[in-house]
């Protein structure tokens, strides 16, 4: 994480420097995006993982609820700050703070629970205290319900959970960059688009929190499948409403793919465990990358093109709906019986020959 965060600082220092389109694509994603990737994203999710399982749900909506709140607060004042200074000074900024404030606190952040003696969500140690005289409980169990990467590919639940994730994040991703773009095709003045932008941030925290409460308790599918109806409604009320506060409105009901964000990873961690989670979600992003970086390049082609986001919002919707869709036939895969290994037999003439070579080498 710590090198991730630092790899970001780098990248939007010499994303300032940058002077052509082409050297800003290649360090945004060969340099920024591999660093937030390792750090922000990957990381975080593993070790929310491993410390939490009866939990996971709310503990990954609180940490996706601070990255919202970040949100809110750097969106508009980042705003301000482009349309004054430049975006250069911007990125310049922003990399310095990554440098100075986030890396450092990344030096705090502990991978799981049973290297400190301690059992995921804080629950106590299942085996009884040990007979010594000192009192001292016995280690703590790893709390390993874990598939092994390979046994995890050859499941049906992980492409169906790759297939809706990748369907999400290609209208998510999409909406999300264009969005100030959007608002200004609707005649808002971007610094107010700015200012909507991170008021649904804001407003997308208690939901966050109150999915992840509740995915918990009855279940994450059906959360996620809400949250992205909700969605796929909101672009199509988009393409239909004027003005800024009813679009505001209509975009409030977009915050149900913020809410089912942190639920998706959730269900990682349900599915396969916690030993490799971060493989096997590292193994879901050659899919969601690539929609991430086709997407909203598309999305820029087909407004250029037409002068109108009216088939960018509607493709949205539909994704957003088949993503629902994808995620309510998600079911919990079989295990596959492992064959235990056989005991290791310590033959006793190879016991006898090993102690003659050894006395042989003494004489």
């Amino acid at each position: 994480m710590f090198v991730g965060t630092l790899i970001v600082g780098i990248g939007y220092l010499l994303l300032s420097r940058a002077d052509n389109y082409i050297a800003f694509l290649l360090i945004y994603i060969f340099v920024i995006s591999l660093g937030a990737s390792t750090s922000f994203m990957q990381a975080t999710t593993a070790g929310i993982n491993s410390w939490f399982i009866r939990k996971r749900g709310l503990a990954m909506s609180i940490n996706a609820a601070a990255f919202r709140l970040g949100g809110a607060a750097m969106v508009p004042i980042l705003s301000v700050f482009v349309l004054k200074y430049g975006w250069q000074s911007a990125s310049v900024g922003i990399g310095l703070m990554m440098l100075f404030f986030v890396t450092p606190m990344a030096l705090a952040f502990r991978r799981s629970p049973e290297a400190y003696g301690m059992n995921p969500d804080g629950d106590p140690d299942p085996r009884p205290p040990s007979g010594s005289l000192t009192g001292v409980r016995s280690a703590a169990i790893a709390t390993y319900d874990s598939w092994t990467t390979r046994e995890a590919l050859r499941t049906k639940a992980f492409w169906i959970l790759s297939i809706g994730t990748m369907l999400r994040i290609a209208a998510h991703g999409t909406i999300f960059i264009h969005l100030i773009a959007i608002l200004d095709w609707k005649d808002i003045d971007r610094q107010v688009a700015a200012n909507m932008v991170g008021g649904l941030a804001l407003v997308a925290v208690p939901l966050i929190l109150l999915a992840g409460y509740y995915g918990d308790r009855i279940g994450r599918t059906k959360i996620l499948a809400l949250g992205y109806v909700m969605s796929a409604a909101s672009l199509f009320l988009v393409v239909f409403t004027e003005g800024t506060i009813p679009l505001f409105l209509a975009l409030l009901l977009f915050t149900g793919s913020e809410a089912g964000s942190s639920l998706n990873w959730a269900l990682v961690g349900d599915l396969f465990g916690r030993k490799s989670f971060a493989t096997i979600r590292g193994m879901m992003a050659p899919l969601y990358n690539s929609v991430l970086m086709v997407g909203p390049v598309g999305a820029g082609f087909i407004f250029d093109w037409t002068g109108t986001y009216t088939p960018v919002l509607i493709s949205g919707g539909v994704l957003m709906l088949l993503s629902a869709a994808v995620f309510l036939r998600l079911k919990a895969p079989i295990r596959p019986v492992r064959e235990p290994e056989p005991p290791q037999v310590v033959v006793p003439d190879a016991i006898e020959n090993a102690s003659e070579s050894r006395s042989g080498a003494n004489d």
